[in-house]
């Protein structure tokens, strides 16, 4: 099933991201393929392998997880610049894996939801469960355009940097969940965070009207991802599908010479915790038209969280410079009265 959706940003940014696509591959015409009759070859039967290896020693490994991300991490002034974070495609995969529980026919709803419960309860990537705090690494670009969740500026004359958060609040119609058949639901209000866009595949074909025209086709299957979170308290102004003159979220000081040589490594930590659903989706389709022989098909998936704060942090040294908000991560103080009452009371003892 398709519906077709006129969401300007989305457009946008497909447009946007096929671009670069479409630059390649419009060079390369495909080949008609020439159907020809040929003699069977009789293949000669392989010599059998000395050592044969195993099929399961063939497989993949796994790559290690990282390790699993505490607010001790960021209560100093660095961050340890080697931490990659958890993979948002390996966590969404994870995660749909596990909700993707389905109802039964003869299976009553208090029944289907402690199922439910019960298959998230366990740890679903390695050591990882839906009870423990999740960072992701992004990287902070000046030139993202309106497809960039996350921005910053610099101005030379101040010596000072902007930096942005714009998630869109779209609204999502639930296509491509599992259990979208029987349990169809819309979401709005949500902040959504684009940051991953994946090109499945391309191909072309011949489209033609009602009068007999035909045009070549390009077509594009994608892959987005993201997190979709409830609505972040700390980010105060009103969202939009595409910011033409944002707020800054924050600003902070940097020297120049500093700046040119720390900011095209700007990195920023996204902590957040998982909330139900646990997952979010949405699928978008254009279809092609004489104009704009383009047919794009677009299915996202994001992670259902609640962010608690952001971290700004230099790629070169882990030095953090920003943290959204201010006091997100930093280590509680005692209260003057406390810590003075503190020795005392050690004595005491």
């Amino acid at each position: 099933m398709t519906e077709r959706i006129n969401y300007p940003r989305t457009f946008t940014i497909l447009a946007l991201t096929l671009m670069s696509h479409y630059a390649a591959f419009a060079q390369t015409k495909p080949v008609a393929k020439k159907e020809t009759q040929t003699k069977p070859v009789q293949k000669q039967p392989a010599a059998p392998t000395a050592n044969p290896v195993p099929a399961k020693a063939k497989a993949k490994a796994l790559k290690p997880l990282p390790p699993k991300f505490t607010l001790k991490m960021i209560e100093g002034e660095r961050l340890d610049q080697g931490f990659p974070g958890i993979s948002l495609t390996d966590l969404i995969n994870a995660v749909e894996r596990g909700a993707s529980v389905r109802k039964g026919e003869f299976e009553s709803t208090s029944d289907f939801d402690a199922r439910k419960a019960a298959a998230l309860s366990v740890k679903f990537l390695g050591d990882y469960g839906v009870d423990d705090t999740f960072a992701v690494v992004q990287s902070v670009s000046s030139s993202g355009g309106i497809t960039r969740v996350l921005r910053y500026t610099f101005n030379p004359d101040k010596s000072e940097v902007s930096v942005f958060v714009l998630p869109s609040s779209s609204t999502l119609n639930g296509i491509g969940a599992p259990d979208y058949q029987t349990s169809r639901r819309e979401e709005r209000g949500l902040d959504i965070f684009d940051f991953d866009t994946k090109m499945e595949s391309q191909s072309t074909y011949q489209g033609s009207d009602a009068y007999g025209a035909t045009v070549t086709v390009q077509k594009s299957t994608m892959l987005g991802s993201g997190i979709a979170a409830t609505p972040v308290s700390f980010l105060n102004f009103e969202r939009k599908f595409i910011y033409s003159n944002p707020s800054a979220a924050l600003l902070f000081k940097m020297e120049n010479s500093k700046a040119a040589r720390e900011l095209s490594e700007l990195k920023a930590l996204i902590v957040f915790k998982l909330v139900e659903p646990y997952m979010h989706y949405n699928f978008v389709q254009k279809k092609p038209t004489r104009d704009s022989p383009m047919d794009i098909a677009m299915q996202y998936k994001y992670i259902s969280s609640n962010i608690l704060g952001i971290v700004y942090y230099s790629g070169l040294t882990g030095e953090i410079f920003a943290r959204l908000p201010d006091s997100f991560g930093r280590p509680q103080l005692l209260p003057a009265a406390d810590s003075a009452s503190a020795p005392t009371d050690a004595k005491k003892d």
